[in-house]
């Protein structure tokens, strides 16, 4: 979940008018479990960057609090898939 920022440049960029959530507490990611939490990931220097990170997920949760959309990215895997979200989004109104 992006900054604020963020997610403002990119609904313009798209013409998204709905409201879209960072999560900078980190409280989502850890509810959803996509939050790299393991306290091991702190030991390797390989994995302490991602510690407490979210991995790249995307959400469509609608006004009822029911999550119509979930993806977890492949690893490496950094654009959201636009247009796959954008046909769940209309399909959710």
């Amino acid at each position: 979940m992006d900054f604020n920022d963020a997610n403002k440049a990119w609904a313009e960029k798209m013409g998204i008018t709905y409201p879209l959530m960072s999560d900078v507490r980190r409280q989502v990611g850890k509810a959803y479990g996509v939050l790299f939490d393991d306290p091991k990931m702190a030991d390797d220097p390989k994995t302490i960057p991602a510690y407490l990170r979210t991995k790249r997920v995307w959400m469509v949760i609608d006004t009822q609090g029911v999550v119509r959309y979930i993806k977890v990215a492949a690893q490496g895997e950094v654009q959201p898939p636009t247009d796959e979200m954008l046909k769940v989004l209309s399909e959710s109104k």
